[in-house]
């Protein structure tokens, strides 16, 4: 027998597991209740955080590891999961869910203790209901107008156009800007500015990366022009700015997302 065969699982013991719950009564969590929280998150209630506090325990959800908190913190990787498919099969762009549980999962990674896994989860479910109710409102978008803002959420490092999204929508130029700025309420390339400055504040704030790198992978002419239009928006350079907010509060990484208007 070769040795990795040694340590598969057979069905043995997945009777033997299925025998030791029934003795205990123990149940995971139906699938019904799953479906309940999660409709709660898509709906925007924040009853969605309270129940997913509640079902984060291995008094309903199973024992994944004998030690309690590398347990809660697979439990928090198993959830977070469930909850990225349900964000992005409600519409909110994938890109955005990915990164927002990426950099829950590697906080959680880190936590010392179960209460922070706890913690962590509660911030996470309640910011993604804020998303939710953000991108309810943004559903009066036309299918057009939502293609631009997918297309910038996930291309606003490179040189976009509105040729470029003309292209890939089908329609005039000029017709589209005007659709985009009648649905948004700003031009075209003022939504792309907005973004990238707001793209900017989360890489002031968490990363110690120059200004002239920041300036130049957000698309930015030059680090004088990043720091002309930062200026404008903002009233800080962003020197000013790295200063005042750097190393603040997680959520200040989740920026302007195409829902968000």
């Amino acid at each position: 027998m070769e040795k990795n065969d040694e340590r598969r699982i057979d069905y043995e013991e997945i009777k033997r597991l299925l025998h030791d719950n029934a003795e205990v009564g123990f149940k995971h969590t139906t699938y019904r209740e799953e479906s309940e929280r999660f409709h709660l998150l898509l709906n925007g209630d924040m009853r969605a955080v309270e129940e997913s506090s509640r079902l984060l325990s291995s008094e309903m959800q199973g024992t994944l590891s004998k030690d309690p908190l590398r347990n809660a913190k697979y439990l928090f990787v198993v959830n977070t999961g469930l909850l990225t498919r349900y964000m992005i099969e409600g519409g909110i762009p994938q890109e955005t869910v990915y990164a927002t549980s990426d950099l829950y999962i590697q906080k959680a990674d880190t936590a010392k203790s179960i209460d922070e896994v706890n913690s962590l989860n509660r911030e996470l479910w309640t910011f993604c209901v804020d998303l939710v109710k953000k991108h309810v409102k943004s559903e009066h978008y036309s299918k057009v107008v939502y293609i631009c803002l997918d297309y910038i959420d996930t291309h606003f490092n490179q040189k976009i156009t509105l040729k470029d999204l003309s292209d890939r929508t089908g329609l005039n130029a000029c017709y589209l800007a005007v659709l985009f700025k009648k649905e948004t309420g700003v031009s075209f390339g003022n939504y792309l500015t907005d973004y990238r400055v707001d793209v900017s504040k989360a890489l002031l704030s968490k990363t110690d990366h120059s200004y002239s790198r920041i300036a130049y992978s957000l698309g930015f002419c030059s680090q004088s022009h990043f720091t002309q239009v930062f200026r404008k928006r903002t009233g800080l350079t962003p020197k000013q700015y790295r200063l005042k907010f750097y190393n603040s509060d997680l959520s200040g990484v989740f920026v302007h997302v195409n829902s968000s208007k």
